[in-house]
């Protein structure tokens, strides 16, 4: 059994220290996760912790993120996101990734599974439309304007987060809390992002490039997610030539937290897969 804490780890792309969690042998076969927008590495931790007994875990904080650098000036488009991956795979020699992403980090493994279909062995997409609809963008940039530049307390923070996990257990959203805030001297609550990732998210578009992906895929939905709807999921998941859908119950858009375990029972089917396996 490997042990279920990970280290961290900093690398320099370009102009910017980027922070990496890494669980697991360091001579298996790599899986490269990211997080959506306003996360960070740990949100994987529960996935991780299980997974890291087969694969070496490499979990991003992506540019503008945790205990990453923030972009100056404001630097928070796809091409942006996914320059610093493909460079980072090249910095740590990585070949025939898994590639998992969740949300905003979802459209960046797809958008390079794309681009370099020869370095990815398998791809899995959670929950977000490859075409965001114009409320998703407009919705975070309401955020942008209305989030609070900090909490009085660690339970504000919860409370906030549980609207967009409404099922999540009251112990994950702690320790999301945990990684997710900072405590400055005046004894508040500050979120580890720049909020310009709010207002400047892309005008993303993959819907040309799907047909671009080569190796197996999973394309992922959470049943209550308004997000990803089912028909859209299960088009994209036509579209890709390897594909298959799967959904998740009991779970909205933050479906790697609010349902973990049947969140993990899914990717390890999908993972255990002969076409995956003999890669």
């Amino acid at each position: 059994m490997m042990r279920k804490h990970p280290t961290d780890k900093f690398i320099h792309i370009d102009n910017l220290q980027l922070h990496y969690l890494e669980w697991g042998d360091q001579h298996a076969q790599a899986m490269v996760l990211l997080h959506g927008i306003g996360d960070n590495a740990h949100i994987w931790d529960h996935f991780a912790r299980n997974a890291a007994d087969h694969l070496r875990i490499i979990a991003l904080d992506q540019r503008g993120h945790g205990l990453s650098d923030w972009a100056l000036p404001p630097a928070y488009r796809c091409e942006d996101y996914v320059t610093d991956l493909d460079k980072i795979i090249q910095a740590l020699q990585l070949t025939g990734i898994i590639l998992m992403g969740h949300s905003m980090g979802a459209l960046h493994a797809t958008r390079y599974a794309s681009l370099r279909p020869e370095n990815v062995s398998a791809l899995i997409h959670a929950d977000i439309e490859p075409c965001p609809p114009e409320w998703n963008k407009k919705y975070l940039l309401n955020l942008y304007e209305e989030l609070p530049a900090f909490y009085e307390t660690i339970d504000q923070y919860v409370s906030e987060i549980r609207k967009n996990s409404p099922y999540a257990e009251q112990k994950m959203l702690y320790d999301i809390a945990s990684h997710a805030l900072v405590q400055g001297e005046d004894g508040r609550f500050r979120c580890r992002f720049d909020r310009e990732t709010l207002s400047h998210f892309d005008n993303y578009d993959l819907r040309l490039h799907l047909r671009d992906i080569q190796c197996p895929s999973l394309v992922v939905r959470g049943r209550e997610s308004r997000v990803m709807t089912e028909p859209i999921a299960r088009e994209m998941s036509h579209t890709i030539p390897r594909c298959t859908f799967a959904e998740i119950q009991k779970a909205a858009h933050s479906v790697l937290t609010d349902n973990p375990t049947e969140f993990s029972r899914v990717i390890f089917d999908f993972l255990g897969e002969p076409s995956i396996r003999n890669q």
